[in-house]
This record gives structure tokens, sequence and C-alpha cells, in this order.
């Protein structure tokens, strides 16, 4: 049995709220069922067993409703919850965090990462990170500092 972080403000997050209820019990679901780094094995059959019968929830309508919060692959086979991983690991994905690794291998079989130079720096420092790197090429008499890479999931569907 896994454990996992959850998060008792989902309740009164807008995109919960606007659910349909047997929408708000699948999304549960999902993130209850998935794997270690957020992908779920489609299976809506067993979902609704385990949601009840008098939940009834149509699969075209959930990937309606999910569509910002998935990323479908694996020719619908398996749904991609980015906001899975950037919740159970706030601090992103590190290669030298042993615990990562098979997270990171999993998100890298499938295409679903993105990495950056340094895991300290977002998105929008990326070329102030590479400027620095110049300035520590020009000065010689330092050594050069090898961090590792934080590992970025793609939040968008493609």
């Amino acid at each position: 049995m896994a454990k996992r972080f959850v998060d008792t403000e989902r309740w009164k997050k807008q995109f919960r709220k606007s659910l349909p209820g047997p929408y708000k019990l699948l999304w549960d679901y999902m993130l209850d069922d998935c794997d270690h780094a957020g992908i779920w094995n489609v299976d809506f059959d067993v979902a609704q067993i385990y949601i009840g019968n008098d939940m009834v929830f149509d699969h075209k309508e959930a990937e309606r409703l999910y569509k910002s919060k998935i990323i479908i692959f694996d020719k619908g086979e398996k749904w991609f919850i980015p906001s899975f991983v950037e919740f159970q690991y706030p601090k992103g994905l590190n290669p030298a965090n042993k615990a990562h690794n098979s997270v990171i291998e999993r998100l890298r079989k499938y295409g679903l990462l993105k990495g950056l130079a340094s895991p300290w720096l977002g998105v929008q420092d990326k070329d102030k990170d590479k400027d620095k790197d110049k300035d520590k090429d020009k000065d010689k008499n330092r050594k050069p500092h090898a961090s590792p890479s934080k590992i970025y999931i793609y939040g968008k569907p493609r």
C-alpha cells in the first residue's frame, strides 16, 4: 500500500468544487490509484466499481472536465496528472535524490519531462544561469560548481 501526502485544501479548490459529484469521486480515485509518478492506468470499469454504481460517470465527460489537469497518452490507455507530482514532490524531482530516480525514469520513459540547468532556478531564471556560467568560465581560479539538475514536468496537455 502506497503512502502519499493528501491535500486537505482540495475541497476548497475551484476545479474540484466545479465538478459534479461522480467526477469529484473519480478524481480522488485517480489520485489514489495512480502510480508514484502520477500516471493512471485508465480503467473506468474498476473505477466505477470502487466509486459505486449510484455515482455514474462517462469517460468522455471525464476527459472533457479534466482536460486542463491531465495529459492523455499511450493511445488513451494512460493519463498523467502533473499536479500529482508537483504536490508529492514540491521541491521538484532531483536526480541526486535516489528516491526520485524511479519517478524520473518513469516520466522520462513516456516523454513527460523537461529539465533545467539547476535545481534552484525556475524557467524565468534560465538565461541568468547561462550568464553566471559564462562568468565562471572567465574566472579560472574558481573551480566549476556542478549541481544536479532539477526535473520539471510538462504542465499542459499536448
